[in-house]
């Protein structure tokens, strides 16, 4: 069964206009945030990152990665993170000036499932 997850929103960053934003890399800040929305699917023992390009299988960008869950001492075991945040610096946005380009988020586990989310599509300009 696949798992369907919303696309990444842009923090300081207006909402996307039919699922694309216009980004003009001189009024970015050097490091974009981009939320992860919060998911029932969501495990606490995977790790999540963004990625660039059209096939989430083969990203032509991958961002650091952020775990989603945290150790609990008190209750030993893995409690689910909220709000959580991945980065996105500007300058893996150069290369698509004047283009398009998707941006989504993938996870990461010990198997080799890979889940990621829907695209929210940019548009870069200069």
């Amino acid at each position: 069964m696949p798992m369907h997850f919303a696309a990444p929103t842009l923090a300081h960053v207006a909402p996307a206009q039919h699922d694309r934003i216009t980004l003009q890399l001189s009024q970015l800040p050097d490091i974009l945030t981009v939320e992860v929305p919060d998911s029932s699917d969501l495990s606490a023992s995977w790790s999540v990152y963004a990625i660039l390009g059209s096939d989430a299988e083969e990203p032509e960008w991958e961002g650091d990665e952020v775990d989603t869950g945290a150790w609990d001492d008190a209750g030993d075991e893995m409690e689910k993170l909220f709000d959580i945040e991945v980065q996105l610096p500007k300058e893996a946005l150069q290369p698509y000036l004047n283009r398009e380009v998707e941006l989504r988020y993938k996870f990461r586990d010990e198997s080799s499932m890979e889940p990621y989310s829907q695209a929210l599509r940019l548009w870069i300009e200069a």
